[in-house]
């Protein structure tokens, strides 16, 4: 069984370090990431497989835990995973953040047990077994890309690089073709055109009649070369 991850976002220390001790009791096995400020948190989640998250609605950092629900949501992974909030305001006051899904809340002044209690339902029934995400590291100048593959909208060659778009950028590498850069990519993507690869799970519309394709995150269509017509007409189907 994979290890869980937990995220803890508070900014007061006491509590925040009060928290991860009362995880760590309940399972000294778990990974507890902690930090107390909105912006470090939404880095955290980007680059690790968070399967729940403990927020402090009320940081006195630039962002809101709240802002960092609503931006955690926005992660296509982060879906349905549990978000419980802290804080200390009054549930009638916290009908508002019914849009994030809200798995519970931990209103303050909190006792151990109360906490122990929504971590145990949390870990026991609130996360999902997730599969592994498919990872690509692309070397370049000295630098390593580690890049989820479940991010990458689609490739494209153009002038002896490759620009790479996700959801969060666009990457421009030279040290890779397009065919060597697709021998590493998983069955979901498909080659629509010599200079392009796409992610099956962005593409919005297929224009038979133009012979184009419409991604995620990018107005321009992406063409279909005469060579791919076949395979992409099989993907219409």
């Amino acid at each position: 069984m994979k290890t869980v991850k937990i995220l803890i976002v508070e900014d007061e220390v006491n509590i925040r370090n009060g928290l991860v001790k009362i995880v760590k009791n309940i399972n000294e096995n778990l990974d507890v990431y902690e930090t107390g400020a909105a912006g470090e948190g939404l880095i955290i989640a980007e680059t690790e497989a968070i399967d729940a998250f403990f927020l402090d609605i009320q940081l006195k950092d630039d962002y809101t835990g709240l802002w960092l629900a609503e931006q955690i949501r926005e992660l296509e992974r982060y879906k349905f995973t549990p978000i419980i909030f802290i804080t200390g305001v009054h549930c009638r006051e916290l009908e508002a953040f019914r849009s994030i899904q809200c798995y519970k809340y931990i209103l303050k002044p909190f006792t151990e047990i109360e906490v122990a209690r929504i971590f145990r339902d949390v870990i026991t029934h609130g996360i999902v077994e997730r599969k592994t995400p498919d990872i690509i590291k692309i070397k370049e100048k000295g630098f390593t890309y580690v890049m989820n593959q479940d991010d990458l909208i689609y490739v494209e060659s153009r002038k002896r690089k490759l620009f790479i778009s996700t959801i969060y950028e666009e990457t421009d590498i030279t040290s890779y073709s397009l065919i060597r850069l697709s021998q590493n990519l998983s069955e979901k993507f498909i080659q629509c055109h010599k200079c392009f690869i796409v992610n099956r799970s962005y593409i919005r519309k297929i224009d038979r009649i133009n012979d184009a394709i419409y991604v995620h995150k990018k107005e321009e269509p992406i063409p279909i070369g005469r060579k791919y017509k076949e395979r992409i007409r099989d993907l219409a189907k």
